[in-house]
């Protein structure tokens, strides 16, 4: 499925990382959420639209268990790929699964940490690019930016940890006092860790935590 020829590749500190036309490709957002992660060997982790797998294989370098998933085909070879790539320098467990936000895990599943660079920009049928669709599905989050984004912080409670945490990130494209409305329902603190403007938007990295947490 992958073609090597089409394939970019770069390093991240110790890690070798492909990259391919059909994925979206480490950005701003996903430096600035490695700068705040906080993960920790034995952590249970779990990565919501890992794309290339970056963020998946620094969590398993440093020794964390970790599950990710995508709901793009391209990007669970490139993760698979990348996983090869990387082996011997990841200190805990690694899987790929495939399927849309919580649909790969099964109920009893349950981690300290949770992960996800959403798609988070407004889009409409002007901005749609089209060809595969799956650029389109990596960086739409509907007309309003928050297709995606409601239906994770619904569910993700479901597989938290009693003292885990929730890392993603939200752009200035979309309305923020609408997400905070919408986290004021749920039985979650939340605190905006890192603020970067670029250009026309201002990108946040927040992390939810459950209201009985220290």
């Amino acid at each position: 499925m992958i073609r090597e020829p089409r394939c970019k590749v770069f390093r991240y500190k110790n890690l070798v990382i492909k990259t391919h036309p059909e994925v979206y490709e480490p950005a701003e957002d996903t430096f600035q959420l490695l700068e705040v992660l906080n993960v920790s060997k034995g952590d249970r982790v779990l990565e919501v639209g890992t794309g290339c797998g970056i963020i998946a294989l620094v969590c398993a370098e440093a020794g964390a268990n970790v599950v990710c998933s995508d709901i793009n085909p391209y990007a669970v070879e490139l993760t698979r790929r990348n996983y090869s790539l990387n082996k011997t320098c990841l200190k805990g467990d690694f899987e790929v699964r495939q399927g849309d936000l919580f649909s790969v895990l099964k109920p009893f599943e349950q981690f300290d940490v949770i992960i996800f660079n959403p798609p988070y920009l407004p889009t409409k049928v002007d901005d749609i690019v089209g060809g595969s669709g799956w650029f389109d599905i990596a960086v739409s989050g509907g007309r309003d930016g928050f297709g995606v984004v409601k239906r994770f912080i619904k569910d993700v409670h479901r597989f938290l940890a009693k003292n885990g945490c929730v890392y993603f990130v939200f752009s200035s494209l979309s309305d923020k006092s609408k997400l905070e409305q919408i986290l004021s329902k749920t039985n979650f603190k939340f605190k905006v860790l890192l603020t970067r403007n670029y250009n026309d938007e201002q990108l946040d990295v927040y992390r939810l935590f459950f209201l009985t947490t220290c």
